[in-house]
């Protein structure tokens, strides 16, 4: 009986119903098929996206720092550097120490100082320490003092002014009256007045930057009154601004500012010692 069964041929229903068994079947392996592939495309798709926004967020953020460092590097070739001197600067010299070019003053520099009404101001050129630190060796620390006093505080519509030098190494100075430069005393004074007389022969209504007080500090001074190894040149003009006074109104007061005009004939940082103190380059090859 059993042989017969399976002997016994399909009838037509059972073919069809077989063969819309497996039309189903193909049907659902083929929807299957179809959505994986969609699932793996769109994970591929998201894949390259997120890679395309790190690289563009990545080239954006180069392009950024490129545009800001050259801004910056045009701003430094447009403006004038101004550094605000508030502070005395001190560096140790314990350990060793080297000095690279943006370590030292550059001739150009400006450093603007305030002076308050209630006191006196003091600005130190130095070696190792002061407001302004040449760390060269034709320099001593305290090399020179600038001892700004203001006077003639009662009066509310101009500031005067006592500006003392006092120094330690060797300094020539010229001041705007003055056809040429000399030796400057241990200590020398003048005053900024417009508004009263002064017992000092050196008074000036202002210092301007047009005809400054030229100064220079260095080391030895030859025969001719010049300095032997080179030297550092500044100078010192004034700037007039308004300042409220105690009592309510504006008040004309003094701006002060020191240039590095010039140095003179420049760092030898390959020579430099090993605390970090520069000497001066050898004028016209030679030995200084």
């Amino acid at each position: 009986m059993i042989l017969g069964q399976i002997l016994k041929p399909y009838s037509l229903d059972q073919i069809r119903i077989l063969e819309e068994k497996m039309n189903t079947y193909e049907t659902w392996v083929f929807v299957l098929v179809l959505f994986v592939a969609v699932l793996f495309l769109v994970v591929v798709m998201q894949r390259l996206a997120i890679a395309k926004f790190k690289n563009s967020e990545l080239f954006k953020s180069k392009q950024s720092l490129k545009l800001n460092l050259s801004d910056v590097h045009l701003e430094n070739e447009d403006e004038t550097k101004i550094v605000d001197t508030n502070t005395i600067t001190q560096t140790p010299i314990h350990h060793p120490l080297t000095v690279t070019g943006k370590d030292l003053p550059e001739p150009g520099t400006v450093f603007k100082f305030s002076v308050p009404s209630a006191s006196n101001r003091i600005v130190i050129i130095g070696k190792r320490e002061g407001n302004i630190v040449t760390r060269s060796s034709e320099i001593l620390d305290h090399h020179l003092t600038i001892d700004i006093e203001p006077f003639d505080l009662e009066n509310t519509e101009i500031l005067s002014y006592l500006v003392e030098f006092r120094r330690e190494g060797k300094v020539l100075i010229q001041y705007p009256t003055y056809k040429d430069f000399h030796e400057m005393e241990m200590k020398e004074s003048f005053t900024i007045s417009k508004s009263i007389g002064s017992t000092n022969e050196k008074t000036f209504d202002a210092i301007q930057l047009t005809h400054p007080i030229r100064i220079k500090v260095g080391g030895k001074l030859g025969l001719d009154g010049k300095f032997k190894n080179g030297y550092f040149e500044f100078h010192l003009f004034t700037k007039d601004i308004l300042e409220k006074t105690n009592l309510g109104n504006k008040r004309i007061e003094k701006q002060f500012y020191l240039k590095l005009y010039k140095t003179f004939p420049g760092y030898d940082t390959a020579r430099q010692t090993r605390d970090g103190i520069v000497p001066m380059l050898a004028r016209f090859g030679g030995k200084l």
